[in-house]
């Protein structure tokens, strides 16, 4: 009888810690931060062929926290930014003394909700490898800022006017709805330290990072 409670109990422990080897269990907090690329980039065409043409692009920086409610299936949010902008030389006139400067540029904030699952205890994975797969869903906010200033090249030129340079500055704010899937993997080097990618294509195609099981 003692044999057999203790071959019951054995057996009962050993579920448990083979429940607790998968990389996610419920009551698990994750926390990542990560920088993405590709997608949602900042994007300025012009029909003419101005002079001094430059533009620039920023990465998009992002920070996760979810929690696992369930086994296996890990819910939070995310808040991911990114930015660029161009500027360039417009000339009025052919003869090249009417000049305006103009300088574009662009934020955008994302807020959305993140849900993930979690295949390691299907599958069989160990511990320290986490491959899962999810949906983003939420809004964007952007601010545009455009702003020129005209004036006077020469002068000396033809028809200089008396009036200097001229600056104007106009803002934009608008806010777009966002959602789209995602897939990646998880490599925990350190008992709850570790490095993630992702490929998806809600905000940007690539994201990779610093995660954090709690």
């Amino acid at each position: 009888m003692c044999s057999l409670f203790i071959s019951v109990g054995a057996f009962a422990q050993g579920t448990k810690n083979a429940g607790q080897d998968a990389a996610t269990n419920k009551g698990d907090v994750l926390f990542d931060f990560g920088v993405g690329f590709v997608g949602n980039e900042y994007s300025y065409s012009s029909d003419y062929n101005y002079k001094n043409e430059s533009s620039f692009q920023l990465p998009t920086f992002s920070l996760a926290l979810q929690k696992a409610f369930w086994e296996d299936i890990t819910i939070g949010g995310q808040f991911s930014i990114n930015g660029g902008g161009s500027s360039y030389d417009d000339y009025y006139q052919n003869d090249g003394y009417y000049r305006r400067d103009v300088k574009n540029s662009q934020v955008n904030s994302y807020f959305t909700a993140r849900g993930e699952y979690h295949f390691n205890r299907l599958i069989g994975l160990d511990r320290k490898f986490d491959l899962y797969a999810g949906a983003l869903v939420g809004f964007s906010i952007s601010n545009d800022v455009h702003k020129y200033t005209d004036g006077w090249v020469d002068p000396n030129g033809p028809n200089p006017g008396n009036r200097g340079p001229d600056t104007h500055k106009s803002r934009n704010i608008g806010a777009h709805p966002v959602i789209g899937p995602f897939g990646g993997f998880r490599y925990y080097f350190a008992n709850n330290v570790g490095v993630y990618g992702e490929v998806g294509w809600a905000i940007t195609a690539v994201r990779a990072g610093l995660v954090f099981r709690l």
